[in-house]
C-alpha cells in the first residue's frame, strides 16, 4: 500500500529565494565594484592634466629662469628700488648680444617677445606677476615670478579642475653696473 502522505521531495534545483538572495549580493558587489573603478579613474585623470601643468610649468620657468639670471641688464622696470615692485611684464638684455627679450603676463598666458610659453590648448595662466626687488643699489635684482595654471578647457567635474600655483626667485648675476 502506498502512503501518500508521506511524498518523497525531491531537491535538485535552488529555491527562488535563493537565487533572488544570490542576484541581490551580486548586484551590491558590482555596485561597490562600480564606484571604486570610477573614483580610480577620476583621480587617474585629474593625476595626469597636473602632470601635464607642471611639464609646461617647468619648461616656461627653465626659459625665464635662464635668460633672466644671465641677462646684461634689466631694461624694464629700470630700477628696482626703494621697495619692491609688482609688475606685468620685464624686460631684459642678453649679454653680448644685447637682444631684448620681454616677458608679459597676459591673455591666458606668458608670452616671451609675444610668442606663449605655454600650450594654451592645454593649461591657462591665472593672477600673474613679475616682482622686482634690490636691496641696495650695488646688489644685483631680483626677480621673483608667480602664476597659477589651470586646465585650459575645465569642465564642471572635480577631475577636470585644478589650480597650480607656482613661484621662484632669480637673481640676476651678469648685470652690468653703471
Amino acid at each position: 500500500m502506498l502512503n501518500t502522505d508521506n511524498r518523497e521531495v525531491n531537491r535538485k534545483g535552488f529555491t527562488l529565494i535563493e537565487i533572488l538572495t544570490v542576484i541581490g549580493i551580486l548586484g551590491v558587489i558590482g555596485a561597490i565594484t562600480t564606484g571604486v573603478i570610477t573614483i580610480t579613474l577620476r583621480g587617474t585623470k585629474k593625476s595626469d592634466l597636473m602632470e601635464v601643468a607642471r611639464q609646461e610649468s617647468d619648461t616656461a620657468l627653465t626659459q625665464m629662469v635662464k635668460t633672466i639670471r644671465y641677462a646684461q641688464s634689466l631694461d624694464s622696470p629700470t630700477s628696482c628700488m626703494p621697495s619692491p615692485q609688482t609688475v606685468s611684464s620685464i624686460q631684459v638684455s642678453a649679454v653680448g648680444t644685447h637682444v631684448q627679450t620681454t616677458y608679459t603676463c597676459g591673455a591666458g598666458s606668458i608670452q616671451s617677445n609675444g610668442i606663449s610659453l605655454f600650450n594654451t590648448n592645454a593649461v591657462t595662466v591665472n593672477s600673474c606677476s613679475f616682482v622686482c626687488t634690490q636691496p641696495t643699489l650695488n646688489d644685483p635684482s631680483t626677480i621673483t615670478i608667480k602664476y597659477t595654471l589651470s586646465q585650459a578647457s575645465g569642465g564642471n567635474f572635480a577631475e577636470s579642475s585644478f589650480s597650480l600655483p607656482f613661484e621662484t626667485s632669480v637673481t640676476m648675476r651678469n648685470v652690468q653696473q653703471q
